[in-house]
């Protein structure tokens, strides 16, 4: 389905897009963060000490099992540490009817630890924080509580890794499928210049997504969505408002007007495509609804870019200008301010 929902409010333009790149600046990618944290926290928990890695708390569940799996492998490897398995804690877990979900403040998990004979327990959270993720470990000794380690890092959140671990569903076929649906979109064919931008790079769940469009000359257009599995359809106009598609030459449109788009599932990475031209540009029903993009699809005289009728829209070859740019959509609490 269409990770895009139109809802009614006033455009809200994010007043935060320099502190924002700021924070990017200082980012880093999942990986790189857990083999910082693995050299960091081996120096200071006790050797052949027994570990647990699993109190996490993330977005989605896959998440939080990879952080687990992937510092358990580090640990093991780098000194020799004696690490729980993930599968051992959540057993042992369920098996004390214990909470799923641990806090850093969570007594009942370190009295669990220590009835086990354990020595120490990873905790960790990811939370959302503008434009990236906000990861936070940190280790403790059972017995005593005392805290033996703890590092925060951003992380950025168009990482390929983190963006393939939250939708699993981007196969290899799906992204050669998407070369060939953005390649009427290159550029490489246009009659005059259009800008396109979007006031976020990186989107959370309920977030707001508005359009940026600045032409040289006086054109038409259409502004396309192409979801994380590769559903596509017209978001702009729409088929009540068909005559509000005129960008005149130098004056920015922010897309949509007096309202606003707003992003849910599926997560990846996502595109907002434009196609402008100096006629209007009629643009059949089937546009408008959510269509699966597939190999099939495109080869057949129905695909949304071959038209129809005098609709260049999405013609190989267009008369006009054609523009695009990807953005990545992640689980994680709405971020409007």
């Amino acid at each position: 389905m269409i990770a895009l929902v139109l809802s009614l409010a006033f455009a809200l333009i994010n007043p935060q897009a320099a502190r924002a790149q700021n924070q990017m600046a200082n980012a880093i990618t999942l990986d790189a963060a857990l083999r910082d944290f693995s050299a960091y926290i081996v120096q200071r928990l006790p050797a052949n000490s027994i570990t647990a890695v699993n109190a996490l708390e993330t977005p989605v569940s896959r998440l939080g099992n990879y952080i687990t799996d992937k510092l358990s492998d580090l640990l093991v490897n780098w000194a020799g540490l004696k690490i729980i398995s993930r599968q051992d804690f959540e057993k042992v877990i369920t098996e004390q009817n214990a909470q799923t979900a641990l806090h850093f403040n969570d007594d009942s998990t370190a009295k669990i630890g220590h009835l086990m004979g354990w020595n120490n327990i990873i905790y960790g959270v990811v939370d959302p924080l503008q434009d990236t993720y906000h990861l936070s470990l940190r280790a403790v000794d059972v017995e005593t509580g005392a805290l033996l380690g703890s590092k925060t890092y951003l992380l950025i959140g168009n990482d390929p890794v983190l963006v393939n671990i939250v939708n699993p569903s981007l196969t290899v076929q799906r992204l050669h499928e998407r070369d060939m649906i953005l390649a009427p979109f290159d550029g490489g064919q246009n009659d005059f210049r259009l800008t396109l931008s979007t006031n976020k790079t990186v989107y959370y769940d309920q977030d707001y997504l508005y359009i940026h469009l600045r032409s040289e000359k006086d054109c038409y257009f259409v502004v396309y969505h192409l979801d994380a599995n590769n559903y596509m359809q017209v978001i702009f106009p729409n088929r009540w408002e068909t005559g509000t598609n005129l960008l005149k030459a130098g004056v920015e449109r922010v897309i949509p007007e007096n309202t606003f788009f707003l992003l849910h599932a599926p997560y990846g990475e996502e595109r907002v495509l434009v196609y402008a031209s100096e006629q209007p540009i009629r643009i059949p029903d089937s546009q408008y609804r959510s269509t699966a993009i597939s190999e099939e699809y495109l080869s057949a005289p129905g695909a949304i870019w071959r038209g129809g009728d005098g609709i260049r829209a999405l013609a190989v070859k267009p008369r006009g200008a054609t523009s695009q740019i990807s953005y990545t959509l992640l689980p994680g609490a709405k971020n409007n301010n």
